[in-house]
């Protein structure tokens, strides 16, 4: 992002309300993340967050549905969830809603994982191989978002943590993989992020 220097801001400050309102709309339309934001603070508010979220939700259903019966291999599948890991990303910078960012990347990553673990089982090694980093790096991201919350959240989001740690053990059962990414997927089963 650029820096506005002193004077250009003084000098902006100082243009007609009129010209001013003409170029922060064409400014505006330029950037759509900013215009998504401004759609969701200015006219949906914050009753519209949990709209958007069912929606990425559904998204993220309808990917889970169809993609056990039209597996290609793991590449396809991480391409699946790299696409809704991009409406999640979007659903967060637009409604800054971090605890539904963790609940989306769960609900993502077991959707996808589930149906389709006989399938990642029973594939090549190599390409288990080159997958497995992007849900290990996926669980940290998780694990690293949820200890920045209150504890509280620790207990509503347990269960599915440990589902996605027991669904990352079948696929690397010593967990080389994770180690390699610096990622402690013992923290999905820690006492502080899960009840026992």
């Amino acid at each position: 992002m650029a820096k506005i220097e002193k004077e250009l801001k003084q000098a902006i400050i100082e243009m007609p309300e009129k010209e001013k309102d003409k170029l922060l709309l064409r400014l505006i339309a330029k950037d759509s993340n900013l215009l998504n934001q401004l759609q969701f603070k200015l006219l949906e508010g914050e009753r519209a967050t949990q709209e958007r979220k069912e929606e990425v939700k559904d998204y993220i259903r309808r990917k889970a549905e169809y993609y056990p019966a039209y597996y290609y291999s793991p590449g396809y599948l991480m391409m699946e969830m790299r696409d809704c890991s991009g409406a999640i990303n979007e659903y967060r910078s637009v409604t800054k809603d971090k605890v539904g960012e963790i609940e989306l990347q769960l609900d993502m990553l077991i959707s996808l994982l589930e149906p389709n673990m006989k399938k990642l089982l029973s594939a090549p090694p190599r390409k288990v191989v080159k997958f497995l980093p992007y849900v290990v790096k996926r669980a940290g991201k998780i694990i690293d978002l949820l200890e920045k919350l209150h504890e509280d959240y620790h207990i509503e989001f347990a269960e599915n943590l440990t589902r996605l740690g027991e669904l990352i053990k079948q696929l690397d059962p010593e967990l080389k993989i994770a180690k390699t990414n610096q990622v402690d997927i013992q923290l999905l089963y820690d006492s502080r992020l899960s009840i026992k």
